[in-house]
């Protein structure tokens, strides 16, 4: 047997040079804070290397090794030796076997409390046999008088000391020094490990706890390199939760600017409602001026037959001058006058009549001109000839053949015209219809939907839901979805060349099946939408390395679309030339040209519907065709409003009896000017009669009659002053009219300008300017929406400032990004999300698979087999324990371990994984072994090895989100995974030497008092380490230290416990306080009393008088 002996400190914390000698039980005794456990510590680092002085029974000490070095003050962070320090601690044994001393000695040097602990050197001696602690030269006389030895002085002459080269070493030579044998081995493993820590069982809260501590070590399995995958997993579902994160907070954002870019729709059309309300009001008064018109011309009417009525009297008044004048007219020269008067008044009509004609004539003249020239402008031809109809000088047969002319030139154009007036109308039709479609297709896109074929998104809905109602998960998605161009420059040449396979249905393998039920049950619903079996795709052909293919310029994330991609495309060269076309059999350019089958052709352009961005671009280009649309359909209907007018004119032109009343009055006004001269010859000869005198007295009744006469002729003046009136007022508002035309021609092209920038907002804005024109006028609604403008326009920037914007600078704080606030921003995060969705998630989630794959595989390989040696061999180490521990006996009781299979229901069902015949350990080096554990494999083991590594990855996923929120999640680590421990339940059973009754000590350990449930704690820790010294009885040590012993067991309890020890023969080293003395002290070989004074321990031995007493 080996002894402790003797132990030295120097420089060890409130030890300065301190000698402590040992005897078979050695008992510490002080009050608390006075350094017992200091020396305790000195001792288990001296001989297992280990640093961590607070392990069991000492876990809130907070004990370091620079706080012993240099001197820490306790609950201060102050140090008295503050400067450079030098520690030794020496430990002496004595080999009974070969009956000499040797030293163990460890040195430390430091400069600084404050520095790292690798700056801080730690050499550990070992002596040959002789040496004894007085021959060790741990400190050097100087003239200031005595210090720790310097590390080059520190040796023994003859090479009597040997250092050791590090910790390991120093492990080594001193587990075979103490008899234990090989460090590395199982017991000396178990050795430092156990030895090291406290046995206070204080802290110590179950059977598992004292079983992990002091019998169990940890898992011999090498698992850096499984930490370092899960590790990896880990980073992994980091990165893939933040890249869901970013999804979540990209998807709030993005349904905020749709919300927003919905009341901003709301805004904006009501701004063009304003605008076109303003437009429509001013076509409204132009209108309801007309409207005054028309009134005005019909009290003209009403004036008109009043002044016929006042026509009337005035011929009354005329009859009475006719009887006065045909007094007269008896005279002889008074009837020449007369004559000379009814014949120029018979002229008179007759000239009136003709110009009346003429005028009519001309006006019919001037409105087939006005036709004529409207139908030549609108492309129509009309064959006559204009200057003929407008000559006085030319013969009547020759008007009356012109008119004919014209006659027949508008009857033969009537169907033309017919036939254009349909084709407007058909071109309108189309022209709506088309805008409409294309607004439909801008709302979903600004919406963030692209405008994929109606019978595609049929099909992978129903897939999808279909899918979700089987528990599984919705991954149908259309081919173009799943794709991006890593080469802009050849998109025309991919989409044109996927065409419509770019809509095929692309779903894992698993799905296909169930997909392609409701592929088949949608019919002739589907059209030309496909269905890929993706079971069968894989690495479809070799590339040659130096050529580029088109595949090459596609990429996506999902697995099954690139290779059915690279499927479709497989062999299609890119050829930067048309002239290199005929070098491959398939290939092709840029710009769309195809060489395939011997055959060259240029492939139609396609809308682009690969790419993030693609959504960007069609919305691009739908508004730029959109405005295009609507500008050919205004133009249109200008054109048809135009035509509309000149088809009127035709229809009241040609259906009335124009052509008869101007082949009748075509020579009216020749036949005017002929009467006019007879008119005026006759005036002269009348002029000459009425100087006549007899005639001048007739000629006063007459001024009398006349007198009357012109009475009623001035009202009848009076009432055509007001008829001249209103003509005037007709005047005004015509030219109001015309002001009306140029103020609505701007508001019109305002509107327009507007409606330029936002087309898609057209149709809803004249149904709604027509739902809200059935109750109030233009005027109203231009001015009652202007102000609900404002209100939308507050609402809009309230939500922008409060919902969206937060929102968004949320996301460019947290992950770095410059995009615009507001709905100015839908693109880049729709772009965003789009990118994030279909490719870093996809390519997140692959990468996150292949490495859950490598993990399995590893942890099924090379760890899964280990833990079931490691419980195989656990359960002989606790029979060997039981063997050991059946034989102490603490009074009438003695102890035994159970260890079983764990009762909980996960931790079972994992340990029967964990133990199946099927685990059997796999050589990765040996094909011939790897290929026989490949073809036997049970899939039934290797589904539980999937449902134990899917558990894992739950906890993965969980610790994932604490490191990127902070929140405890109570996720395992993968250390208590690969611990065989986890799976076992263990209990101490106690057995009755008397009843022979057995007892489990969980079962029992409320009931009894805290002694004794702590006593089978204490044979088990002996029985741990007698199973460690044991292995080589005769030479090797039997030291025990024991923390705070007993310090809840009563003397009864104490005693048979101290007996036990005595019986073992083991060299005992306990600290317990001075309560438990009066049992402990009649076991004890020495005794020492521990004082504190000042910054230093005082350490004296206390010596039996007799009886029990001390001294």
């Amino acid at each position: 047997m080996i002894k402790m002996t003797r132990l030295r400190l120097i420089n060890w914390h409130n030890f300065q040079e301190d000698t402590i000698d040992f005897r078979n039980i050695t008992y510490l005794l002080g009050v608390n804070a006075v350094g017992k456990t200091t020396i305790m510590d000195a001792i288990r680092y001296c001989l297992t290397t280990n640093k961590d002085f607070n392990t069991a029974g000492n876990k809130k000490s907070g004990r370091t090794l620079l706080g012993s070095v240099h001197q820490k003050q306790r609950a201060e962070d102050s140090y008295l030796r503050t400067g450079h320090t030098v520690s030794y601690i020496g430990v002496e044994f004595y080999d009974e076997a070969n009956k000499k001393y040797f030293v163990i000695i460890v040195r430390v040097e430091s400069e600084s409390p404050k520095q790292d602990l690798k700056g801080v050197t730690q050499d550990w001696y070992i002596t040959k046999p002789g040496y004894k602690l007085e021959d060790i030269p741990f400190l050097t006389t100087t003239k200031d008088g005595k210090k720790p030895t310097s590390r080059d002085a520190f040796k023994l002459e003859n090479k009597g000391m040997d250092r050791a080269s590090n910790q390991t070493d120093a492990r080594k030579r001193i587990c075979r020094v103490l008899g234990i044998g090989d460090s590395e081995s199982p017991i000396g493993k178990k050795f430092n490990e156990v030895f090291h820590m406290g046995t206070s069982l204080e802290d110590i809260k179950d059977i598992r706890e004292f079983i992990y501590t002091y019998i169990l070590p940890e898992p011999e399995v090498n698992i850096e390199f499984l930490q370092k995958d899960m590790r990896e997993l880990e980073r992994l579902q980091e990165i893939l939760q933040e890249a869901q994160d970013r999804e979540n907070l990209l998807e709030q954002i993005n349904e905020k600017i749709n919300e927003a870019i919905d009341k901003f729709s709301k805004v904006k059309v009501n701004e063009l409602l304003v605008t076109y309300a303003e437009y429509q009001g001013n076509v409204e008064e132009h209108q309801e001026n007309r409207q005054l018109i028309e009134q005005y011309e019909s009290s003209i009417e009403v004036l008109a037959r009043k002044i016929a009525e006042l026509s009337e009297c005035e011929k009354e008044a005329s009859d009475l001058l006719y009887q006065a004048r045909k007094a007269a007219e008896d005279n002889e020269g008074n009837k020449e006058l007369n004559s000379l008067q009814k014949e120029n008044e018979a002229r008179k009509k007759a000239y009136e009549k003709y110009c009346g004609e003429a005028s009519v004539y001309e006006q019919l003249l001037s409105e087939l001109k006005s036709l004529r020239k409207q139908l030549i402008k609108s492309g129509i031809v009309c064959g006559w000839d204009e200057g003929i109809l407008q000559d006085d000088d030319v013969s009547e047969e020759e008007h009356l053949t012109e008119i004919r002319a014209a006659r027949n030139a508008l009857g033969e154009v009537r169907e033309t015209i017919r036939d254009k007036d349909a084709d407007y109308r058909t071109l309108i039709k189309e022209l709506k219809a088309k805008t409409t479609e294309l607004e439909k297709v801008i709302a979903g896109l600004s919406s963030g939907k692209m405008d994929y074929p109606e019978e595609a998104l049929l099909v992978r809905d129903q897939i999808n839901e279909m899918l979700i109602a089987e528990n599984r998960s919705g991954d149908a998605r259309l081919l173009c979805e799943w794709l991006y161009m890593n080469d802009d420059s050849w998109q025309d040449a991919v989409e044109s060349y996927l065409n419509s396979q770019r809509f095929n249905i692309i779903v894992t393998p698993e799905n296909y099946l169930l997909a392609k039920k409701i592929f088949i049950s949608l019919g002739d619903k589907v059209k030309g939408t496909g269905l890929v079996d993706t079971r069968k795709l894989n690495s479809i052909f070799q590339k040659d390395e130096d050529i580029r293919y088109l595949c090459d310029t596609v990429e996506s994330e999902n697995t099954y679309a690139k290779r059915y991609v690279d499927f479709i495309m497989r062999g299609l060269v890119c050829c930067e030339s048309a002239d290199d076309l005929e070098n491959y059999k398939k290939s092709v350019t840029r710009d769309r040209l195809r060489f395939q089958n011997y055959t060259l052709q240029r492939m139609a352009k396609q809308d682009h519907y690969i790419g993030v961005d693609a959504i960007e671009k069609r919305l691009e280009k739908t508004k730029t065709e959109l405005s295009r649309l609507q500008q050919e359909l205004a133009s249109t209907s200008e054109k048809k409003q135009a035509f509309d007018s000149i088809l009127f004119d035709f229809d009241k032109f040609v259906s009335g009896n124009k052509f008869e009343l101007m082949e009748e009055f075509s020579e009216s006004k020749g036949k005017a000017v002929g009467i006019q001269i007879d008119i005026e010859k006759t005036e002269k000869r009348i002029e000459e009669l009425k100087k006549n005198p007899i005639l001048c007295a007739m000629f006063d009744h007459v001024s009398e009659c006349e007198k009357n006469h012109c009475q009623i002729r001035d009202e009848a003046r009076n009432v055509e002053a007001r008829k001249q009136n209103l003509e005037e007022k007709i005047g005004v508002l015509k030219k109001r009219n015309e002001e009306l035309v140029g103020l609505s021609d701007s508001v019109k092209e305002e509107y327009e300008k507007q409606l330029a920038e936002y087309p898609q907002y057209s149709s809803e804005v004249t149904k709604k300017y027509a739902d809200e024109r059935k109750s109030k006028k233009a005027v109203d609604i231009s001015r009652i929406f202007r102000s609900t403008v404002t209100q939308q326009t507050i609402s809009l920037n309230n939500f922008m400032n409060t919902s969206l914007i937060p929102l968004q600078n949320k996301y460019t704080a947290t992950y770095t990004c410059d995009f615009p606030e507001g709905i100015k921003g839908a693109a880049k995060y729709q772009q965003e999300y789009l990118s994030l969705k279909n490719i870093e998630l996809e390519r997140h989630k692959a990468e996150l698979i292949q490495a859950q794959i490598r993990c399995k595989d590893r942890f099924r390989k090379e760890v899964l087999f280990r833990m079931k040696d490691d419980i195989l061999r656990a359960r002989q180490q606790f029979k060997q324990i039981n063997r050991v521990m059946e034989n102490l006996r603490y009074g009438e009781e003695s102890y035994r371990f159970g260890i079983d299979r764990s009762k909980d229901k996960e931790l079972g069902l994992f340990y029967d994984i964990i133990m199946d015949k099927d685990n059997q350990q796999i050589d990765q080096d040996n094909d011939i072994m790897m290929y026989l554990a490949e073809v036997n494999k049970s899939e039934l083991f290797e589904s539980q090895i999937e449902d134990f590594m899917s558990r894992i990855m739950v906890d993965v996923e969980e610790h994932a989100k604490e490191n990127l929120t902070g929140n405890k999640t109570g996720a395992k680590s993968m250390g208590v995974y690969v611990d065989y421990r986890t799976y076992l339940d263990y209990d101490i059973i106690v057995k009755n030497s008397v009843t022979g009754m057995e007892v489990p000590l969980s079962k029992v350990s409320g009931e009894g008092s805290g002694g004794e449930n702590q006593a089978p704690f204490y044979v088990a820790i002996c029985a741990s380490l007698l199973q460690i010294y044991e292995q080589n009885p005769d030479g090797c040590i039997k030291l025990v230290l024991l923390d705070e012993a007993f310090n809840n067991m009563t003397s009864d309890r104490i005693e048979p416990m101290m007996n036990m020890f005595k019986t073992l023969n083991l060299q005992l080293v306990l600290i317990a306080t001075a309560e438990k003395a009066t049992a402990i002290l009649p076991f004890c070989d020495i005794t020492y009393s521990i004082v504190k004074s000042g910054n230093r321990n005082a350490i004296n031995v206390f010596e039996r008088t007799g009886g029990n007493g001390l001294q």
